[in-house]
């Protein structure tokens, strides 16, 4: 090719670059990056011609728009402060001369003098702002479906909530309804039996609200070393009734491993609710459900995978409890609303379900990992922190029980509801004290600082004015040594603050009776003692 035809081909490659929608800047790097060459396209794209720029009408910099002016400028400083040639600015936006803002994709090469110095900036810019308004609405939609199917999740919460406590309602109606005509019939036998029955479904209420804190993940209540081989060891009968009758049963559950710190009915029932699952995942066809324990160390990339939800976990060494079938899998349909309240693959269900095995191994500081491939099974492992604490040492004090009528002395009962003070005020009755009622935090301090200390105060958690932990911060100035049954809907480690600075407190959870409040009592006598 002669010389002639492979300039006119080079003029001709130039002529297309620079026709298209790559705009080439050459600009000099002094403030505001004066600009020394614009391909005539920049018309186009920026609407204004080249010579505007080059002559100095239009300045680069007063173009960018001004919530991105600042990174951009961090760019090109820590550019210049390296050692590479060239650098690709994340996408920014500039302002076009009819006022309407584009996004540009930016790559630019740094030119440098026979000292080293920079002295230009070579680089392309391209208008991207299709590619990113498209982006943008996807992830619109994204967050539009998202909150859709929160919304369904809320309403089959709320729907299930519903259904299971207006049953618990009934029931106490019913039964209360039925101790009053017992009691007009002078029939005390009759009316004790209904009565029994109301303190019955009662503490099933009170169980429905023990596997909502388990879903948010405060549901721990009971917390003690655990053996975890030992713990589903004592399942095995109830898991082999559990399965299906075709389904064979494995276990792999190695003694002296080391502790977790839990509440065993709990690990247990997200174990039963697990290995039932993956019985029905066999759909009635022969196969495999295994459960085996391991101790391993887990990398970040181990733990990249938790389900969402679980507690972060960082590398080191766990306990790993898995749970797998050798059934049908799951799409990742259904694997991406595994865990939504209420879910279920099931023609009929209801319940908390997955989401509460996730809340209870949350509370637990686990976390969950899944694995399943359609047609081949799947895989749950639920992984815990192992704990120091050795077998047999229950951090919990065992005490004698306060009986009826034992009680001497003042009690001080805080709540801000009026049943749970009436309430209270009568067992506090029973067990023999003297009861002063507060029906705030505010109003517990004052009746503090105008009258003696009393035997010990009952003050609730979660109350308008003061919250029990800033009552119980005030109290502790006012009498540093009084001791304090802190009682609350939540968890202890909810309830009780790190910050109290006193051993002379313990936990009372609600809803609690006679013998919870007596025992609580009986805890807090014994560490007094």
């Amino acid at each position: 090719m002669e010389p002639a035809e492979r300039v006119q081909d080079a003029l001709a490659e130039r002529e297309i670059f620079t026709s298209g929608p790559v705009v080439v800047f050459r600009w000099t790097n002094a403030p505001g990056w004066p600009v020394e060459y614009a391909s005539k396209n920049v018309l186009d794209v920026f609407g204004y011609s080249t010579a505007q720029f080059v002559q100095g009408e239009v300045a680069y910099s007063e173009l960018i728009h001004g919530d991105d002016l600042q990174r951009v400028s961090s760019e090109v400083q820590v550019a210049c402060e390296g050692e590479g040639d060239d650098f690709t600015h994340r996408p920014y936006r500039v302002c076009r001369a009819d006022g309407r803002v584009i996004w540009l994709y930016d790559h630019t090469n740094l030119i440098r003098d026979s000292l080293g110095e920079i002295t230009h900036f070579l680089g392309y810019v391209v208008d991207i702002t299709s590619q990113v308004e498209a982006e943008q609405a996807n992830q619109r939609l994204q967050q539009q479906l998202l909150h859709a199917q929160k919304l369904e999740s809320l309403g089959l919460l709320a729907g299930g909530l519903a259904h299971d406590f207006n049953n618990v309602l009934t029931g106490i109606l019913g039964y209360a309804t039925l101790a009053q005509r017992a009691l007009q019939k002078s029939s005390p036998a009759l009316a004790a039996d209904a009565l029994g029955e109301v303190e019955s479904i009662s503490i099933q209420a009170a169980k429905l609200c023990q596997q909502l804190l388990a879903y948010s993940g405060r549901g721990k209540f009971v917390v003690e070393p655990l053996d975890l081989s030992q713990t589903v060891l004592e399942l095995k009968g109830m898991l082999q009734v559990t399965i299906s009758k075709k389904a064979q049963l494995q276990l792999d559950l190695p003694a002296g491993l080391s502790a977790v710190v839990g509440d065993k009915a709990q690990i247990q029932q997200v174990v039963m609710n697990l290995v039932s699952n993956a019985s029905e995942a066999l759909e009635g066809a022969a196969g495999e459900v295994s459960v085996a324990l391991a101790e391993r160390e887990l990398g970040a990339a181990d733990l990249a995978d938790l389900v969402a939800g679980s507690t972060p976990l960082g590398a080191g060494r766990y306990l790993v409890l898995s749970v797998s079938d050798t059934g049908i899998g799951m799409s990742e349909g259904v694997r991406a609303r595994l865990f939504d309240p209420f879910f279920t693959t099931k023609f009929t269900g209801r319940g908390l379900g997955l989401a509460a095995a996730l809340g209870i191994v949350r509370g637990h500081q686990g976390g969950i990992r899944i694995e399943t491939t359609p047609g081949q099974g799947s895989r749950f492992e639920l992984i815990f922190p192992p704990s120091e604490l050795p077998l047999g040492d229950d951090p919990r004090l065992e005490s004698p029980v306060v009986l009826e009528g034992s009680g001497e002395g003042r009690v001080l009962l805080v709540d801000d509801e009026q049943v749970v003070r009436r309430v209270g005020r009568g067992l506090l009755e029973v067990l023999g004290y003297e009861v002063e009622v507060a029906e705030d935090g505010a109003a517990a301090l004052e009746r503090l600082r105008e009258r003696e200390a009393p035997a010990f105060v009952v003050l609730d958690l979660t109350m308008p004015v003061l919250s029990g932990r800033e009552t119980l911060r005030e109290l502790r100035k006012l009498h540093p040594t009084l001791p304090v049954i802190l009682s609350s809907g939540f968890n202890e480690e909810e309830a009780v603050d790190p910050e109290s600075g006193s051993g002379l407190l313990e936990f009372l959870q609600k809803p609690y009776r006679l013998e919870d409040l007596a025992t609580a009592i009986g805890r807090l006598k014994a560490r007094r003692a």
